[in-house]
């Protein structure tokens, strides 16, 4: 699997963590509140990667 296949699965994975955490904020509210923020750091984890990727294609081969 390429990195760019990882970085957009871990992307739609957050989201999805995200709005399960927004819909279950009105009875669970501490597990809404833990899937929020698990998601907003695999959506970070995921804007690093594809970051260090874009890093390693514009270096210049010798």
């Amino acid at each position: 699997m390429s990195k760019v296949v990882a970085a957009i699965l871990l992307v739609l994975i957050g989201l999805a963590l995200v709005v399960g955490g927004a819909m279950s904020l009105g009875t669970l509210y501490v597990t809404g509140v833990c899937l929020i923020i698990a998601g907003v750091l695999m959506i970070i984890l995921a804007i690093k990667m594809a970051m260090a990727m874009k890093c390693d294609t514009k270096t210049p081969t010798k």
